[in-house]
This record gives C-alpha cells, sequence and structure tokens, in this order.
C-alpha cells in the first residue's frame, strides 16, 4: 500500500499568511456604497484641505482650493458642499472676496513683484465674513509720476536709437492707476509737450504712443527750457490720493 502524503506545516503557514493578506485587504474605512462625490478644479488644487461642519440640521463638508483665482489675484477660496443630500450635489463656492479663512499663500501683484503677505479671517459659522486680520499686507500704490525729457534737436543723429532707448525703459514701468504714470517732453528750437502725465493708462499705451515721437529737429538746444517745461508739468498736475 502507498502511504497518503502529508501536508507540511510550510503549506498551512503559506494559506494562513495568504488567509491573512486576504482579510487585510478587505478591511476599509470608507463608505463604499452610500458615497458622494465632489468635483472641482485639479489646477486650483480642490480638496487640498477638507472639513466636516454642521450648521443647525445641515450637514456641510468644507474644501479648500488654495489656487482659486479671485479677479487677477490668486487669493485661493473655500467651498461648501452639502452632505444632507441623497445625491451627490455641486459644491457652492464662499466667494469671500480677497479675505481667507486662513490663507498662507494669499499674495497679490505689484507691478513685477508679487508679495505673499498670507490673510486671516475669522468666518461665522452661517459663513459670514467678521473680521481679518493681514499683519503684514503691504501696499501696491506708489504714486510715481515720471516726465522724461528727449533731446531733439539736429545733434541727435540717429533718432531711432532714441526711440529704442525710450521704449525699452518704459517697458520696465508698471503703469497704471495708483501706480506709475508718465509724460514725455522733447527739445529742439522749441520745446513740445508729446504726451502728458495720465493720458495713458497702460504699458502698451505709453510704448504704442512714444513709438508715434517724430523728431522735431532745429539748429538750437534749449536744454534748460525743456527741463523747465517738464518741472511746470509735474507741479501743475493734480496730486493723487
Amino acid at each position: 500500500s502507498v502511504p497518503a502524503p502529508k501536508t507540511t506545516p510550510c503549506v498551512r503557514s503559506r494559506c494562513s499568511r495568504l488567509k491573512d493578506t486576504f482579510y487585510l485587504q478587505l478591511c476599509f474605512n470608507f463608505d463604499t456604497k452610500n458615497f458622494k462625490i465632489f468635483s472641482g478644479s485639479k489646477e486650483n488644487q480642490f480638496g487640498y484641505t477638507v472639513q466636516q461642519h454642521e450648521v443647525g440640521e445641515r450637514q456641510w463638508l468644507l474644501v479648500g482650493a488654495p489656487f482659486e483665482s479671485t479677479g487677477k489675484q490668486q487669493t485661493g477660496d473655500v467651498f461648501k458642499c452639502p452632505l444632507d443630500t441623497r445625491k451627490s450635489a455641486n459644491c457652492t463656492r464662499l466667494y469671500l472676496g480677497e479675505q481667507r479663512t486662513c490663507g498662507p499663500l494669499w499674495s497679490h501683484e505689484c507691478g513685477s513683484s508679487l508679495y505673499s503677505t498670507g490673510i486671516c479671517s475669522r468666518v461665522t459659522r452661517n459663513f459670514k465674513l467678521s473680521h481679518s486680520i493681514t499683519p503684514a499686507l503691504q501696499r501696491c500704490e506708489t504714486f510715481i509720476d515720471i516726465v522724461i525729457v528727449l533731446d531733439g534737436s539736429n545733434s541727435i543723429y540717429p533718432w531711432y536709437e532714441v526711440q529704442d532707448f525710450l521704449i525699452t525703459m518704459l517697458q520696465k514701468f508698471y503703469i497704471g492707476p495708483g501706480q506709475t504714470q508718465v509724460g514725455v517732453v522733447q527739445y529742439g528750437s522749441t520745446v513740445v509737450h508729446e504726451f502728458s502725465l495720465a493720458e495713458y493708462q497702460t504699458v502698451e499705451e505709453v510704448v504704442e504712443a512714444a513709438r508715434s515721437i517724430d523728431q522735431r529737429g532745429g539748429e538750437e538746444t534749449r536744454t534748460a527750457l525743456g527741463i523747465n517745461v517738464a518741472r511746470y508739468v509735474t507741479q501743475s498736475h493734480l496730486p493723487r490720493e
């Protein structure tokens, strides 16, 4: 007779480990049947932070999106998503303006500079903004008035080099309301006010105007008169608030 084969302890041990592994994989701490899906912008990092919230008998999920934009500024925002509905519903942006519940990445642009000052706000349980704290906030307004004086007499040649220099310089300014204003005065035998302060509101407009400036020419070079006219223009310009 042939003896029956024996099952080695090694085989039983493998089966036991396989069984334990199988049951470990079955464990899950999320409800996979009665779930809700809330979708948002991947680029704005919707879902970076989440917080359960309850107001009265209503239940909400607060979702942070730190790269959400308000106008031209990337301020971040918070969305409220209802949890007390049977079906998945859309999340609603709280539109807290330029104030965040607490946003260390909050920043604002000043010309070519980006100030990441951060901001914290106190919001009531009903999502009403009550108080904000911005201890490191920097004002963006510079209020710089610049009048450029050009020598347009016959001693200057070639003229396009003057224009190239002028345009390169203008492109480095942040021109706009509450920022830099630029005017141009040209002198030769006479003094001409090419364009005044606040006549153009953007860098593009000022550069386009500079491209259209022709050389006035003249046998005389009235430098002092040109500077005096520029002084008068800046002094007579109404102060900005």
